[in-house]
């Protein structure tokens, strides 16, 4: 039996949560010193608390998984196509296309969201402290973007390629919302860039 809508949702919620975990531990040897790894451990475990938040919210109805296996042939498509090549690629996936995919869920799943049950504020407060961690990660990039215009550059266009693989799970996932979804990451996106320094 095929999952319906709600449940679709919730498992590919997980799903990219799990494969945003993945991607966050590819970073770990590309870091190029002790402090950049031991931030990138941190980040993964507060991710990893995050993934098991979904995990649970996609489970509530029974088994997630049917969901998850039919929302990650999508998912790991989008994720092969920007796929990083060093390490400042990887970081900014992780800081730009990291929140687009939380963003985009979190809109889908917000009616959800809001009906949490009063047991759930401990992993409500999993995904607080991943936004805690992830700030890590967008110092250490903006603090580099700022002493290298060409690596601006670099991100930049690198930054308009992940967006454009969040519009495509939006369309693959949104159904009729795609058009609303899309413009509302679009203009988050944009603002995210100009906040970075690398608008325009």
């Amino acid at each position: 039996m095929l999952p319906d809508l709600t449940e679709s949702r919730a498992g590919a919620a997980a799903y990219a949560a799990l494969a945003e975990f993945e991607r966050l531990t590819a970073l770990l040897p590309l870091a190029p010193g002790l402090a950049d790894r031991m931030a990138v451990a941190e980040v993964i475990a507060q991710r990893y608390a995050r993934y098991r938040e979904l995990l649970e919210r996609a489970g509530a109805a029974g088994d997630p998984q049917p969901a998850m296996a039919a929302a990650a042939p999508a998912i790991e498509d989008a994720l092969r196509r920007v796929e990083s090549e060093d390490w400042w690629q990887a970081l900014a996936a992780a800081v730009f296309g990291g929140a687009l995919t939380e963003e985009l869920f979190e809109i889908m799943l917000g009616d959800q969201a809001g009906a949490a049950e009063p047991e759930q504020d401990g992993a409500a407060s999993a995904g607080v402290e991943a936004k805690a961690a992830d700030a890590w990660a967008a110092q250490r990039l903006r603090a580099a973007l700022a002493e290298d215009p060409v690596l601006a550059a670099r991100i930049a266009m690198w930054g308009r390629r992940l967006v454009g693989e969040a519009i495509v799970l939006a369309r693959e996932f949104g159904g009729e919302r795609y058009p609303e979804l899309a413009d509302r990451l679009a203009a988050s996106h944009a603002r995210r860039l100009e906040d970075f320094g690398l608008a325009g």
